[in-house]
């Protein structure tokens, strides 16, 4: 018989131990990805352990890889974590302004805040010092998905190639973004001015 099948209380009682097995999984996972991030910062630029990462978690070897194939694995899931946390907060921070040049300028300083912020640029520079497969196991970069974020005010702003101004100006901030996490480094007031300028000059609107 398949559940679908089933009478109302059979399907009733599947789903609910699937709801729970999920929660059980998603606070087994969270609790994992915190741990390797929190084991990242402290060994960088050493690659963390898996034996400590699991010791941090308060987890077993066997609960570990139930979710993840490998450290290689889980650090890509910190990292696209990360990125989607920032992706929320870059929302925030546009959805305050209304004018769409002040919402791209938002998004650009939102990114630069991952390295202007010492508790966000000590944990980017930790997590990105240990991806070894790039930023995704599928090769597409998570930080693209930033960079459609700013296609609509583009858009808006009266460009007629908002994708492609979207990728350049993602392109232009995320480059700037690693320079200064592999250098240590932060940009001052000037040089996040610039860089805002810069790219609204380049829009020609």
């Amino acid at each position: 018989m398949r559940v679908n099948d089933a009478p109302f209380p059979v399907r009733a009682a599947v789903d609910r131990a699937l709801a729970k097995q999920t929660q059980e999984a998603t606070r087994d996972v969270e609790s994992i990805l915190d741990a390797a991030l929190r084991v990242a910062q402290r060994c960088a630029p050493e690659a963390p352990r898996v034996a400590d990462i699991v010791a941090e978690a308060g987890i077993s070897n066997q609960a570990f890889y139930r979710y993840f194939a490998g450290k290689d694995d889980l650090m890509n899931a910190v990292f696209e974590r990360g990125v989607q946390r920032l992706g929320s907060y870059l929302a925030h921070q546009m959805d305050k302004k209304t004018d769409p040049r002040e919402q791209i300028a938002a998004w650009i300083r939102g990114v630069l805040t991952q390295v202007t912020d010492q508790t966000a640029a000590s944990q980017s520079a930790a997590v990105i010092g240990q991806l070894k497969r790039g930023p995704h196991a599928s090769g597409t970069d998570p930080l693209t998905a930033l960079g459609h974020m700013l296609v609509d005010p583009i858009r808006q702003a009266g460009s007629h190639e908002p994708e492609l101004d979207a990728e350049v100006i993602q392109e232009a901030v995320t480059g700037s973004l690693r320079r200064h996490l592999t250098a240590l480094t932060a940009p001052d007031q000037k040089e996040r001015d610039h860089i805002v300028s810069f790219c609204l000059r380049g829009l020609a609107v």
